[in-house]
């Protein structure tokens, strides 16, 4: 009964959704009010039909509906509320439901754009065309309510490796990220719909564009938090092709969120924001096809699908209209002003955006290579972390860098030598840091990123300091020095955190150890500068599985800490045939994680472990969290 429901409900939302398209079609075209309100009020009908069907799926979910097949394919008997809940984006029918009621909620809000209600009908049209797409493939091709001739007395289960904390909140996250990039990408080609001249587009998805990046950015974290506790091979990124194309979107939009300062301060880079906005939402409707096409292999991934060919007709729909669209209206959307001037902001903010599109290629080349050699050679070719550090790692160099020039350089006209006499101070400091890092790292690299990290740090500090003597002098108290430069301090809150990330991600990399070791129950091993004891292995059992777990003691610099690493075995198949994870245990400082895996007991009663040392990863949290926390500060209170 509730399956027919739902079914009949998605049904009614596409054909709401046909209405609504050809309303606002018309309606456009013939400057008619009331077509336009038609399509209004079709998306506010659709938003409420799939919100009903999401509730009907849940119920499902969390009733063990096993005559629903994708509850029967994601949950099992002994599956928790909570997760119960998370598999309603655990599967591929469940998680298009879900994008499609995200991204209907989000075409509604569009209409509360009073300020710019010119662009409103070509913006919501653009919205709803993307949206009746995902409603066409839960209805008539990957549908979440088909039921099952013989119904099941337990399910296949979710995936044991999906039955964590940060992954259950890290789809989701990114969903609501990756969606929220359909909003600007419709603000942006609806202004070439209306032909509308004006700026109006950027300002009014100038919010959007924080809301997508800081859910893109905090779903990355998680993605990459829930790779390191829960895969157990000591690592948080390992260039798998489903977190490239997480990433890629997330590159695209930071280069875009640079260069839009141009267009909102003097109007300029007009043409290359739009083409921007159009490429970091296609590349978003690139990973969800990637992910969703059974085209690669991740543990990420969906399993094989037939939704493919038709991403790829919408793809290509998609991105032809646009170019066109584009190319008949690009008189209207040039640049009111030229760049005057090669040492000016908005010079370098083009260099900003070239690095990041270099590194935005490279990961699309190295994710694309593995099906583009399978076409021609019949083997998949897969490219390794090495290739993408190899080329990424001068462009990250020159980002860093860039990040400590731009903030103090004018707009329109700037000289050399101003600039220079800045830098100089901050140049003989950072010197002096690298000098004292010397002491404690011999490797060059990390050196060269501590010179120009702490090179950053203190652009960011001298100007920080000169703004306020200059202000206090003036008269003006701290609250409103504050008031007055609060997007900009945001801003380098943020470029605060990213270099904490990257020097966290380089010391894990540079200094990290890996070690194997053979152990009996009260034997004890020296590696390297540490002692590492078995005291007691044990064996659990409950409904779901058989738990083999060991109980060791480390001892590090007359610090001690106890590790329980666990492996379970699994009782039934599962989902996706995976029954077998291990369960890391980690110790946690703030200048190493201790990482230990059991790999498995041997016949004569001997324990297989693994342990990786990884000084200072917690840096790449920390860096992490600070960013995200200026993006967040940025989005509600935004100053130019």
């Amino acid at each position: 009964m509730l399956n027919n429901i739902g079914e009949t409900l998605l049904f009614i939302s596409f054909l709401a959704g046909l209405i609504g398209l050809y309303s606002y079609f018309v309606g456009i075209r013939k400057k008619s009010n009331l077509l336009v309100s038609i399509g209004t009020r079709s998306i506010l009908a659709i938003f409420a039909l799939l919100s009903i069907s999401v509730l009907v799926l849940i119920y499902l979910l969390t009733t063990k509906d096993y005559s629903n097949a994708y509850v029967a394919k994601n949950i099992s008997n002994d599956l928790s509320f909570i997760y119960s809940i998370a598999a309603l984006w655990a599967g591929q029918e469940g998680s298009l439901l879900l994008w499609s009621w995200i991204l209907s909620l989000y075409t509604l809000t569009i209409r509360f754009s009073k300020p710019f209600k010119s662009l409103l009908p070509s913006s919501e049209s653009v919205s709803l065309f993307i949206l009746s797409f995902f409603i066409f493939l839960i209805v008539f091709v990957e549908s979440p309510f088909d039921t099952l001739g013989a119904i099941p007395l337990n399910g296949r289960g979710l995936n044991p490796i999906l039955q964590n904390f940060y992954m259950a909140i890290h789809p989701l996250t990114l969903y609501i990220g990756y969606i929220a990039l359909t909003i600007p990408f419709a603000f942006a080609l609806g202004s070439i719909i209306s032909k509308d001249k004006t700026d109006n587009w950027v300002l009014r998805s100038k919010n959007w564009t924080y809301f997508s990046w800081i859910f893109l950015s905090l779903g990355l974290l998680l993605g990459s938090r829930w790779a390191y506790l829960e895969l157990g091979w000591g690592g948080y990124w390992a260039w798998d092709p489903v977190e490239n194309v997480a990433l890629m979107p997330w590159l695209a939009l930071t280069a875009f969120l640079h260069s839009s300062m141009a267009q909102e301060t003097r109007s300029l880079l007009r043409r290359w924001n739009i083409c921007l906005i159009f490429l970091a939402f296609f590349l978003s409707i690139f990973g969800t096809f990637i992910t969703r096409s059974g085209l690669i292999s991740s543990v990420h991934s969906f399993a094989q699908s037939s939704i493919g060919p038709y991403f790829i007709v919408f793809i290509i729909l998609t991105v032809v209209f646009a170019i066109f669209m584009y190319q008949k209206n690009k008189k209207l959307i040039s640049s009111n002003e030229d760049i005057v001037s090669l040492f000016s902001k908005e010079n370098f903010l083009i260099f900003n955006n070239i690095f990041f599109l270099i590194i935005t290629l490279t990961v699309f080349l190295g994710t694309v290579f593995p099906i583009i050699s399978e076409a021609f050679t019949g083997e998949k070719i897969l490219v390794g972390p090495t290739f993408y550090d190899l080329v990424n790692f001068p462009n990250v160099l020159a980002l860093m860098s860039l990040m400590s020039v731009a903030p103090i350089i004018p707009w329109k006209t700037g000289k050399l030598s101003p600039i220079l006499m800045l830098l100089l101070k901050p140049v003989i400091l950072s010197i002096l840091t690298t000098f004292v890092a010397y002491m404690f790292f011999d490797n060059f690299k990390v050196l060269l990123i501590f010179f120009i990290s702490s090179f950053v740090i203190f652009v960011i500090l001298q100007d920080i300091i000169v703004e306020f003597k200059l202000q206090l002098a003036r008269g003006l108290k701290w609250k409103d020095i504050l008031s007055k430069r609060y997007r900009r301090y945001c801003s380098f809150l943020v470029h605060f955190g990213i270099i904490l990330l990257i020097i966290g991600i380089t010391l894990s990399s540079v200094y990290g150890t890996k070690s194997d070791f053979i152990l009996s129950t009260g034997q004890s091993l020296k590696i390297n500068d540490y002692d590492i004891k078995l005291l007691e292995t044990y064996k659990k059992e409950s409904e779901a599985k058989n738990i083999l777990g060991a109980k060791l003691l480390l001892t590090d610099s007359g610090s001690s800490y106890y590790l329980y690493p666990e492996q379970n075995l699994y009782k039934y198949e599962g989902n996706r045939e995976i029954n077998k994870e291990t369960e890391v245990a980690i110790y946690n400082t703030l200048k190493k994680d201790y990482y230990l895996i059991l790999i498995d007991d041997m016949e004569d009663g001997r324990f297989n472990f693994k342990i990786y040392i990884n000084p200072w990863v917690s840096l790449l949290w920390i860096g992490s969290l600070v960013s995200i926390l200026g993006g967040v500060l940025i989005m509600f209170r935004r100053k130019i």
